[in-house]
Protein backbone atom coordinates (compact mmCIF):
# COMPACT_ATOMS: atom_id res chain seq x y z
CA UNK A 1 0.00 0.00 0.00
CA UNK A 2 2.79 2.41 0.91
CA UNK A 3 4.61 1.74 -2.37
CA UNK A 4 1.42 2.35 -4.35
CA UNK A 5 0.73 5.65 -2.58
CA UNK A 6 4.30 6.81 -3.13
CA UNK A 7 4.03 6.00 -6.83
CA UNK A 8 0.81 8.01 -7.13
CA UNK A 9 2.42 10.99 -5.40
CA UNK A 10 5.40 10.90 -7.78
CA UNK A 11 3.07 10.79 -10.82
CA UNK A 12 1.17 13.82 -9.54
CA UNK A 13 4.42 15.76 -8.93
CA UNK A 14 5.74 15.00 -12.44
CA UNK A 15 2.42 16.13 -13.94
CA UNK A 16 2.54 19.40 -11.98
CA UNK A 17 6.13 20.05 -13.07
CA UNK A 18 5.24 19.42 -16.72
CA UNK A 19 2.30 21.83 -16.54
CA UNK A 20 4.44 24.46 -14.79
CA UNK A 21 7.17 24.12 -17.41
CA UNK A 22 4.61 24.61 -20.17
CA UNK A 23 3.14 27.70 -18.45
CA UNK A 24 6.61 29.23 -17.99
CA UNK A 25 7.39 28.75 -21.68
CA UNK A 26 4.11 30.35 -22.74
CA UNK A 27 4.24 33.26 -20.32
CA UNK A 28 7.85 34.15 -21.09
CA UNK A 29 7.21 33.76 -24.82
CA UNK A 30 10.63 32.13 -25.16
CA UNK A 31 11.15 29.37 -27.68
CA UNK A 32 13.20 26.60 -26.14
CA UNK A 33 14.60 24.28 -28.82
CA UNK A 34 14.18 20.60 -28.16
CA UNK A 35 16.75 19.65 -30.82
CA UNK A 36 20.36 20.79 -31.27
CA UNK A 37 21.03 23.56 -33.78
CA UNK A 38 20.81 22.17 -37.32
CA UNK A 39 24.49 22.72 -38.10
CA UNK A 40 25.40 20.33 -35.31
CA UNK A 41 23.99 17.41 -37.27
CA UNK A 42 25.24 18.58 -40.67
CA UNK A 43 28.78 19.05 -39.40
CA UNK A 44 29.29 15.43 -38.51
CA UNK A 45 28.07 13.86 -41.72
CA UNK A 46 30.61 12.19 -44.01
CA UNK A 47 34.10 10.83 -43.56
CA UNK A 48 36.97 12.45 -41.66
CA UNK A 49 38.00 14.66 -44.59
CA UNK A 50 34.44 15.90 -45.08
CA UNK A 51 33.95 16.62 -41.37
CA UNK A 52 37.22 18.56 -41.34
CA UNK A 53 36.13 20.56 -44.38
CA UNK A 54 32.80 21.41 -42.72
CA UNK A 55 34.52 22.62 -39.56
CA UNK A 56 37.03 24.80 -41.39
CA UNK A 57 34.22 26.83 -42.94
CA UNK A 58 33.38 28.16 -39.47
CA UNK A 59 35.06 30.98 -37.58
CA UNK A 60 36.65 30.44 -34.17
CA UNK A 61 33.69 32.22 -32.55
CA UNK A 62 31.20 29.93 -34.25
CA UNK A 63 33.29 26.85 -33.46
CA UNK A 64 33.21 27.83 -29.80
CA UNK A 65 29.43 28.27 -30.01
CA UNK A 66 29.07 24.83 -31.60
CA UNK A 67 31.27 23.37 -28.88
CA UNK A 68 28.85 24.62 -26.24
CA UNK A 69 25.98 22.72 -27.86
CA UNK A 70 27.55 19.25 -27.75
CA UNK A 71 28.62 16.93 -24.97
CA UNK A 72 30.05 14.35 -27.36
CA UNK A 73 33.77 13.88 -26.55
CA UNK A 74 34.64 12.93 -30.12
CA UNK A 75 32.99 16.06 -31.51
CA UNK A 76 34.64 18.28 -28.91
CA UNK A 77 38.05 16.91 -29.93
CA UNK A 78 37.27 17.73 -33.58
CA UNK A 79 36.29 21.28 -32.65
CA UNK A 80 39.38 21.76 -30.48
CA UNK A 81 41.60 20.73 -33.41
CA UNK A 82 39.80 23.12 -35.78
CA UNK A 83 40.30 26.00 -33.34
CA UNK A 84 44.01 25.11 -33.04
CA UNK A 85 44.29 25.20 -36.83
CA UNK A 86 42.71 28.65 -37.12
CA UNK A 87 44.34 30.19 -34.05
CA UNK A 88 47.88 29.23 -35.12
CA UNK A 89 47.40 29.50 -38.86
CA UNK A 90 50.29 31.92 -39.38
CA UNK A 91 52.55 30.61 -36.61
CA UNK A 92 54.12 27.29 -37.59
CA UNK A 93 55.99 26.77 -34.33
CA UNK A 94 52.90 27.29 -32.16
CA UNK A 95 50.79 25.15 -34.49
CA UNK A 96 53.25 22.25 -34.31
CA UNK A 97 53.42 22.47 -30.51
CA UNK A 98 49.62 22.45 -30.10
CA UNK A 99 49.20 19.58 -32.57
CA UNK A 100 51.58 17.47 -30.47
CA UNK A 101 49.63 18.35 -27.33
CA UNK A 102 46.29 17.57 -28.99
CA UNK A 103 47.57 14.18 -30.18
CA UNK A 104 48.80 13.35 -26.67
CA UNK A 105 45.27 13.99 -25.36
CA UNK A 106 43.51 12.12 -28.19
CA UNK A 107 45.95 9.46 -29.47
CA UNK A 108 43.24 7.26 -31.02
CA UNK A 109 41.06 9.98 -32.52
CA UNK A 110 40.21 9.69 -36.24
CA UNK A 111 41.56 13.19 -36.94
CA UNK A 112 45.13 12.05 -36.23
CA UNK A 113 45.18 10.89 -39.85
CA UNK A 114 44.99 14.54 -40.97
CA UNK A 115 48.59 15.31 -39.98
CA UNK A 116 51.90 13.39 -40.06
CA UNK A 117 53.82 11.57 -37.35
CA UNK A 118 55.31 13.38 -34.37
CA UNK A 119 58.84 13.30 -35.80
CA UNK A 120 57.71 15.34 -38.81
CA UNK A 121 55.81 17.75 -36.57
CA UNK A 122 58.90 18.31 -34.40
CA UNK A 123 60.96 19.03 -37.49
CA UNK A 124 58.49 21.78 -38.37
CA UNK A 125 59.09 23.32 -34.94
CA UNK A 126 62.76 23.62 -35.80
CA UNK A 127 62.31 24.97 -39.35
CA UNK A 128 63.85 28.39 -39.95
CA UNK A 129 62.72 31.33 -42.07
CA UNK A 130 64.67 32.50 -45.15
CA UNK A 131 67.59 34.79 -44.44
CA UNK A 132 67.34 36.70 -47.70
CA UNK A 133 64.27 37.11 -49.93
CA UNK A 134 64.48 38.32 -53.52
CA UNK A 135 61.47 39.74 -55.36
CA UNK A 136 61.52 39.63 -59.16
CA UNK A 137 59.00 42.24 -60.36
CA UNK A 138 58.45 44.50 -63.42
CA UNK A 139 59.10 47.85 -61.75
CA UNK A 140 58.74 49.85 -64.99
CA UNK A 141 56.40 49.85 -67.97
CA UNK A 142 52.81 48.64 -68.24
CA UNK A 143 52.92 46.45 -65.14
CA UNK A 144 54.79 48.84 -62.87
CA UNK A 145 51.67 49.87 -60.92
CA UNK A 146 50.79 46.23 -60.21
CA UNK A 147 54.36 45.50 -59.14
CA UNK A 148 54.47 48.53 -56.85
CA UNK A 149 51.20 47.48 -55.20
CA UNK A 150 52.52 43.95 -54.57
CA UNK A 151 55.77 45.45 -53.24
CA UNK A 152 53.82 47.70 -50.82
CA UNK A 153 51.76 44.78 -49.52
CA UNK A 154 54.85 42.61 -49.10
CA UNK A 155 56.71 45.28 -47.12
CA UNK A 156 53.65 45.94 -44.97
CA UNK A 157 53.57 42.28 -43.93
CA UNK A 158 57.35 42.19 -43.47
CA UNK A 159 57.49 45.19 -41.14
CA UNK A 160 54.42 44.00 -39.23
CA UNK A 161 56.29 40.86 -38.14
CA UNK A 162 59.78 42.33 -37.86
CA UNK A 163 59.69 42.56 -34.07
CA UNK A 164 58.72 38.87 -33.76
CA UNK A 165 61.17 37.30 -36.21
CA UNK A 166 64.86 37.43 -37.01
CA UNK A 167 65.86 40.20 -39.39
CA UNK A 168 65.77 39.24 -43.05
CA UNK A 169 67.41 40.88 -46.04
CA UNK A 170 64.97 41.95 -48.76
CA UNK A 171 66.14 42.72 -52.30
CA UNK A 172 64.16 43.74 -55.38
CA UNK A 173 65.09 42.91 -58.98
CA UNK A 174 63.49 44.63 -61.97
CA UNK A 175 62.40 42.17 -64.65
CA UNK A 176 61.23 44.86 -67.08
CA UNK A 177 64.29 44.89 -69.33
CA UNK A 178 65.46 41.36 -68.67
CA UNK A 179 65.10 39.23 -71.79
CA UNK A 180 66.04 36.13 -69.87
CA UNK A 181 64.58 35.98 -66.36
CA UNK A 182 66.77 32.96 -65.60
CA UNK A 183 69.85 35.20 -65.58
CA UNK A 184 68.16 37.57 -63.12
CA UNK A 185 67.17 34.59 -61.01
CA UNK A 186 70.76 33.36 -60.90
CA UNK A 187 71.92 36.85 -59.97
CA UNK A 188 69.57 36.84 -56.99
CA UNK A 189 70.91 33.44 -55.91
CA UNK A 190 74.50 34.67 -56.28
CA UNK A 191 73.59 37.67 -54.11
CA UNK A 192 72.56 35.29 -51.33
CA UNK A 193 68.80 34.81 -51.78
CA UNK A 194 67.45 31.59 -50.30
CA UNK A 195 63.82 32.34 -51.22
CA UNK A 196 62.58 33.90 -54.47
CA UNK A 197 59.20 35.63 -54.97
CA UNK A 198 58.18 36.21 -58.58
CA UNK A 199 58.30 36.71 -61.44
CA UNK A 200 54.88 38.25 -62.03
CA UNK A 201 54.34 38.00 -65.78
CA UNK A 202 53.14 34.71 -67.20
CA UNK A 203 55.81 34.55 -69.91
CA UNK A 204 58.55 34.97 -67.31
CA UNK A 205 57.07 32.25 -65.13
CA UNK A 206 56.99 30.03 -68.19
CA UNK A 207 60.73 30.56 -68.61
CA UNK A 208 61.40 29.38 -65.07
CA UNK A 209 59.01 26.50 -65.56
CA UNK A 210 61.31 25.20 -68.29
CA UNK A 211 64.48 25.86 -66.31
CA UNK A 212 66.54 23.18 -64.60
CA UNK A 213 68.48 25.67 -62.48
CA UNK A 214 65.99 26.39 -59.66
CA UNK A 215 68.12 25.81 -56.58
CA UNK A 216 66.01 27.76 -54.07
CA UNK A 217 62.32 27.71 -53.21
CA UNK A 218 60.57 29.99 -55.69
CA UNK A 219 57.05 31.40 -55.37
CA UNK A 220 55.93 32.60 -58.82
CA UNK A 221 53.11 35.16 -58.79
CA UNK A 222 51.30 33.70 -61.77
CA UNK A 223 50.24 30.36 -63.15
CA UNK A 224 51.48 28.35 -66.10
CA UNK A 225 49.75 25.75 -68.21
CA UNK A 226 50.52 22.42 -66.55
CA UNK A 227 49.46 20.35 -69.55
CA UNK A 228 53.13 19.69 -70.27
CA UNK A 229 53.76 18.13 -66.86
CA UNK A 230 54.32 18.99 -63.20
CA UNK A 231 56.27 21.97 -61.90
CA UNK A 232 59.97 21.67 -61.01
CA UNK A 233 60.73 20.66 -57.43
CA UNK A 234 61.46 24.16 -56.13
CA UNK A 235 58.85 26.08 -58.14
CA UNK A 236 55.45 26.99 -56.66
CA UNK A 237 52.70 29.13 -58.16
CA UNK A 238 50.45 31.60 -56.37
CA UNK A 239 48.07 34.37 -57.39
CA UNK A 240 44.43 35.35 -57.71
CA UNK A 241 43.42 32.35 -59.78
CA UNK A 242 39.78 32.98 -60.86
CA UNK A 243 39.06 29.25 -60.87
CA UNK A 244 39.32 29.36 -57.07
CA UNK A 245 36.30 31.67 -56.96
CA UNK A 246 34.36 29.45 -59.37
CA UNK A 247 35.08 26.40 -57.21
CA UNK A 248 34.00 28.22 -54.05
CA UNK A 249 30.73 29.30 -55.68
CA UNK A 250 29.99 25.69 -56.57
CA UNK A 251 30.81 24.48 -53.05
CA UNK A 252 28.69 27.10 -51.31
CA UNK A 253 25.63 26.67 -53.54
CA UNK A 254 25.79 22.90 -53.11
CA UNK A 255 25.90 23.29 -49.33
CA UNK A 256 22.59 25.19 -49.42
CA UNK A 257 20.89 22.37 -51.30
CA UNK A 258 20.91 23.89 -54.80
CA UNK A 259 21.55 21.47 -57.64
CA UNK A 260 20.29 22.68 -61.05
CA UNK A 261 22.37 25.52 -62.49
CA UNK A 262 21.96 28.08 -65.24
CA UNK A 263 25.36 29.49 -66.27
CA UNK A 264 25.64 32.94 -67.88
CA UNK A 265 29.08 34.00 -69.13
CA UNK A 266 30.71 36.18 -71.80
CA UNK A 267 31.53 34.50 -75.09
CA UNK A 268 35.28 35.07 -74.76
CA UNK A 269 38.24 33.00 -73.59
CA UNK A 270 37.90 34.16 -69.98
CA UNK A 271 34.17 33.43 -69.82
CA UNK A 272 34.49 29.99 -71.35
CA UNK A 273 37.42 29.18 -69.07
CA UNK A 274 35.42 30.08 -65.96
CA UNK A 275 32.26 28.35 -67.14
CA UNK A 276 34.25 25.19 -67.82
CA UNK A 277 36.02 25.30 -64.45
CA UNK A 278 32.75 25.87 -62.64
CA UNK A 279 30.91 23.13 -64.56
CA UNK A 280 33.62 20.60 -63.74
CA UNK A 281 33.43 21.37 -60.03
CA UNK A 282 29.64 21.60 -59.95
CA UNK A 283 29.14 18.24 -61.62
CA UNK A 284 31.77 16.60 -59.41
CA UNK A 285 29.57 17.64 -56.46
CA UNK A 286 26.51 16.03 -58.02
CA UNK A 287 25.06 19.19 -59.55
CA UNK A 288 23.38 19.45 -62.95
CA UNK A 289 23.96 22.07 -65.67
CA UNK A 290 20.55 22.98 -67.10
CA UNK A 291 21.89 25.47 -69.62
CA UNK A 292 25.01 27.52 -70.39
CA UNK A 293 24.31 30.81 -72.14
CA UNK A 294 27.13 32.90 -73.60
CA UNK A 295 26.58 36.58 -74.42
CA UNK A 296 28.53 39.09 -76.50
CA UNK A 297 28.51 42.81 -77.31
CA UNK A 298 25.87 42.14 -79.98
CA UNK A 299 23.49 40.34 -77.61
CA UNK A 300 19.96 41.73 -77.22
CA UNK A 301 19.82 41.14 -73.47
CA UNK A 302 16.19 42.09 -72.98
CA UNK A 303 14.93 39.72 -75.64
CA UNK A 304 17.41 36.89 -75.11
CA UNK A 305 17.14 36.74 -71.32
CA UNK A 306 13.36 36.67 -71.56
CA UNK A 307 13.61 33.76 -73.96
CA UNK A 308 16.26 32.06 -71.82
CA UNK A 309 14.21 32.22 -68.63
CA UNK A 310 11.03 31.03 -70.31
CA UNK A 311 12.86 28.10 -71.85
CA UNK A 312 14.42 27.10 -68.54
CA UNK A 313 11.56 27.84 -66.17
CA UNK A 314 9.78 25.08 -64.27
CA UNK A 315 6.38 25.67 -65.78
CA UNK A 316 3.49 23.22 -65.43
CA UNK A 317 3.05 22.87 -69.20
CA UNK A 318 4.92 19.67 -70.00
CA UNK A 319 7.53 17.25 -68.77
CA UNK A 320 10.24 18.41 -71.18
CA UNK A 321 10.00 21.96 -69.89
CA UNK A 322 10.11 21.02 -66.20
CA UNK A 323 13.18 18.88 -66.84
CA UNK A 324 15.03 22.08 -67.81
CA UNK A 325 14.18 23.92 -64.57
CA UNK A 326 17.02 25.64 -62.70
CA UNK A 327 17.20 26.64 -59.05
CA UNK A 328 20.34 28.81 -59.16
CA UNK A 329 22.06 31.19 -61.58
CA UNK A 330 25.84 31.55 -61.87
CA UNK A 331 26.93 34.74 -63.56
CA UNK A 332 30.45 35.44 -64.81
CA UNK A 333 31.19 38.93 -66.13
CA UNK A 334 32.30 42.48 -65.39
CA UNK A 335 30.38 45.27 -63.60
CA UNK A 336 28.82 46.51 -66.85
CA UNK A 337 27.59 43.02 -67.69
CA UNK A 338 26.17 42.61 -64.20
CA UNK A 339 24.34 45.93 -64.26
CA UNK A 340 22.63 44.91 -67.48
CA UNK A 341 21.86 41.26 -66.74
CA UNK A 342 20.95 41.14 -63.04
CA UNK A 343 18.03 43.65 -63.13
CA UNK A 344 16.60 41.69 -66.08
CA UNK A 345 16.94 38.43 -64.17
CA UNK A 346 15.07 39.97 -61.26
CA UNK A 347 12.44 41.45 -63.57
CA UNK A 348 11.63 38.22 -65.35
CA UNK A 349 12.16 35.92 -62.40
CA UNK A 350 9.66 36.90 -59.69
CA UNK A 351 10.67 33.82 -57.72
CA UNK A 352 14.03 35.48 -57.03
CA UNK A 353 16.21 32.52 -57.90
CA UNK A 354 19.54 32.97 -56.04
CA UNK A 355 22.33 34.46 -58.15
CA UNK A 356 26.00 33.65 -57.47
CA UNK A 357 28.89 35.46 -59.11
CA UNK A 358 32.62 36.10 -58.97
CA UNK A 359 34.02 39.30 -57.47
CA UNK A 360 34.58 40.72 -60.97
CA UNK A 361 30.98 42.00 -61.12
CA UNK A 362 31.44 44.77 -58.57
CA UNK A 363 33.89 47.49 -57.65
CA UNK A 364 34.90 48.14 -54.06
CA UNK A 365 34.85 51.87 -54.90
CA UNK A 366 31.14 51.87 -55.77
CA UNK A 367 28.60 52.49 -53.03
CA UNK A 368 24.81 52.91 -52.81
CA UNK A 369 24.37 50.97 -56.03
CA UNK A 370 21.51 48.53 -55.59
CA UNK A 371 21.39 47.23 -59.19
CA UNK A 372 23.31 44.12 -58.17
CA UNK A 373 22.02 43.82 -54.61
CA UNK A 374 21.25 40.32 -53.39
CA UNK A 375 23.93 38.62 -55.48
CA UNK A 376 26.21 36.25 -53.55
CA UNK A 377 29.92 36.65 -54.27
CA UNK A 378 33.03 34.95 -52.97
CA UNK A 379 35.96 37.33 -52.52
CA UNK A 380 39.22 37.67 -50.65
CA UNK A 381 38.96 38.49 -46.91
CA UNK A 382 41.11 41.61 -47.41
CA UNK A 383 38.57 43.16 -49.77
CA UNK A 384 35.73 42.40 -47.38
CA UNK A 385 37.64 44.03 -44.52
CA UNK A 386 38.33 47.13 -46.61
CA UNK A 387 34.62 47.86 -47.00
CA UNK A 388 34.66 48.70 -43.29
CA UNK A 389 37.81 50.87 -43.39
CA UNK A 390 37.42 54.63 -43.54
CA UNK A 391 41.01 55.69 -44.25
CA UNK A 392 42.29 52.98 -46.60
CA UNK A 393 44.08 54.45 -49.62
CA UNK A 394 43.76 53.25 -53.20
CA UNK A 395 46.84 51.02 -53.02
CA UNK A 396 45.70 49.31 -49.82
CA UNK A 397 42.28 48.46 -51.27
CA UNK A 398 43.81 46.82 -54.34
CA UNK A 399 43.65 43.02 -54.35
CA UNK A 400 47.31 42.87 -55.39
CA UNK A 401 48.24 44.54 -52.11
CA UNK A 402 46.82 41.47 -50.38
CA UNK A 403 48.79 39.25 -52.78
CA UNK A 404 51.97 40.98 -51.61
CA UNK A 405 51.03 40.43 -47.98
CA UNK A 406 50.38 36.73 -48.46
CA UNK A 407 53.49 36.32 -50.62
CA UNK A 408 55.53 37.30 -47.58
CA UNK A 409 53.45 34.99 -45.38
CA UNK A 410 54.06 32.09 -47.75
CA UNK A 411 57.79 32.77 -47.81
CA UNK A 412 57.78 32.07 -44.07
CA UNK A 413 55.44 29.07 -44.09
CA UNK A 414 55.70 27.22 -47.39
CA UNK A 415 57.35 24.17 -45.79
CA UNK A 416 54.47 24.02 -43.33
CA UNK A 417 51.92 23.79 -46.18
CA UNK A 418 53.85 20.88 -47.65
CA UNK A 419 53.91 18.96 -44.37
CA UNK A 420 50.39 19.94 -43.24
CA UNK A 421 48.26 20.16 -46.39
CA UNK A 422 45.04 19.87 -44.34
CA UNK A 423 45.88 22.94 -42.25
CA UNK A 424 45.43 26.12 -44.35
CA UNK A 425 47.20 29.40 -43.82
CA UNK A 426 44.44 31.97 -43.28
CA UNK A 427 45.78 34.93 -45.21
CA UNK A 428 44.35 38.13 -46.63
CA UNK A 429 43.60 36.45 -49.98
CA UNK A 430 41.84 33.44 -48.45
CA UNK A 431 42.56 30.14 -46.75
CA UNK A 432 45.72 29.05 -48.56
CA UNK A 433 46.41 25.41 -49.37
CA UNK A 434 49.05 23.70 -51.49
CA UNK A 435 48.06 21.19 -54.16
CA UNK A 436 50.14 18.22 -55.23
CA UNK A 437 50.92 20.12 -58.44
CA UNK A 438 52.70 22.87 -56.41
CA UNK A 439 49.93 25.43 -56.94
CA UNK A 440 48.60 27.54 -54.07
CA UNK A 441 44.80 27.56 -54.00
CA UNK A 442 42.47 29.77 -52.00
CA UNK A 443 39.26 29.01 -50.14
CA UNK A 444 37.17 32.17 -49.90
CA UNK A 445 34.42 33.63 -47.72
CA UNK A 446 31.12 34.40 -49.48
CA UNK A 447 28.85 37.34 -48.78
CA UNK A 448 25.79 39.07 -50.23
CA UNK A 449 26.05 42.41 -52.03
CA UNK A 450 24.15 45.29 -50.40
CA UNK A 451 24.27 48.88 -51.68
CA UNK A 452 26.90 47.83 -54.17
CA UNK A 453 29.26 46.43 -51.53
CA UNK A 454 29.76 43.04 -49.91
Amino acid sequence: MEKCSLTKIMIVMITILSITSCVVKQSSNVSIPTQPLHYNTALWQGNATEIWDHLQHNSITKLQAINSTTSDADQKAWIELAIISKRNSTNTTALAEELLTWRAHYPTHTANALFPDNTSIRQLQQSSSPKQIALLLPMQGNYAASAQTIRAGFLNAYYATLSKTAKQNIKFYDTTKSKNVELLYQQAITDGADFIIGPLLKENVQQLYKSSMLTSATLALNYTDLSMGSLPTNLYEYGLLPEDEAAELADRATQTGLSHALIIAPANAWGKRLATAFSTRWQSLGGHIQNTWYFSAKTDFNQDITRLLKKNSAGPTNDDQSKQAFDVVFLFGNPQDAHTIIPLLHQYDPGKTPIYSTSTIYSAKTTHDNAIDGVIVCDIPWNMQNTKLQNANEVQTDRLYAVGQDAYLLSQSLSRLKELPNFPIYGTTGALTLSSSHQIHRRLPCMTIHNGLI
